[in-house]
């Protein structure tokens, strides 16, 4: 029974670990370039290599304005304002 109960606690921490690392977004950058790109950037073919986009950041990269590479999750809907009544 004790060897069972360490066989699930071992899963269970594979598990959360698994989950915590598929949220890590991957983003390129080049060797002499100074900004991180979407995998399909079109600015960038070859010559690329990933990383996380922390730690993106951390090395001092910024976004490409092309793709955007960031702005991955989806924008939240804006609510239209209310018409004021006279």
């Amino acid at each position: 029974m004790k060897k069972f109960f360490q066989f699930l606690v071992v899963v269970a921490l594979l598990v959360a670990g698994n989950l915590r690392l598929s949220h890590a977004q991957t983003v390129y950058v080049t060797e002499k370039g100074k900004k991180f790109h979407a995998k399909n950037c079109d600015l960038v073919k070859t010559g690329k290599s990933g990383m996380e986009l922390a730690e993106a950041k951390k090395a001092g990269y910024s976004p490409c304005g092309h793709c955007k590479a960031e702005a991955k999750a989806p924008a939240k809907k804006e609510t239209p304002a209310k018409a004021k009544k006279k």
